[in-house]
């Protein structure tokens, strides 16, 4: 792991993001990310706009500086919303994607948010159960924000299964 660092990103690092999230997009199966969904990749503009909005965090290489995972973030209702989070397979399985996710609180806790929220996939080991291990849990239905069951709602549009999704929230104490 000490091969590795976290930095803020960069507007330069877009198209290395664009390509980590496409290949972290292949881990899903079909049934739960349609092919046609798999190959959208969140345009180069926003991950610049991200950057300079000091909303980017980038998993890289201790030498060479190179990008292989990354957190975009946006401002929620009370916090930090997660809306984008990978680390490339071939990086995989080294503790980064726990080590960016601390990364990600600590950055609201420094900007003394009240929480972290995200959308996920409720039943893969490598979404809604390593949140939990880190600190999140399920927001039951009747406690979603409306920005969160607005996000929920439009990936029910785009063809996820709600059976399959869950928000979740990581709430941060307060000194």
């Amino acid at each position: 792991m000490s091969g590795y660092r976290i930095r803020p990103g960069r507007e330069a690092d877009a198209a290395k993001l664009a390509a980590i999230e496409g290949a972290a997009a292949t881990l899903f199966p079909e049934e739960d990310v349609p092919a046609a969904m798999a190959e959208e990749v969140t345009p180069l503009a926003d991950f610049a706009q991200a950057a300079r909005d000091e909303e980017l965090l980038v998993v890289a290489t201790a030498d060479a500086d190179e990008p292989v995972g990354f957190a975009l973030l946006e401002e929620g209702e009370a916090g930090i919303h997660l809306e984008e989070f990978d680390v490339h397979p071939d990086h995989a399985r080294r503790g980064l994607g726990a080590r960016l996710l601390r990364a990600v609180i600590e950055l609201a806790r420094e900007r003394e948010c009240a929480e972290v929220t995200l959308t996920t996939f409720r039943h893969l080991p490598w979404n809604a159960p390593f949140y939990a291990r880190h600190g999140f849990r399920a927001i039951e239905a009747d406690e979603l924000s409306s920005d969160l069951a607005q996000r929920l709602a439009e990936e029910r549009e785009a063809g996820l299964d709600p059976l399959k999704r869950v928000a979740m929230v990581c709430p941060l104490a307060r000194d």
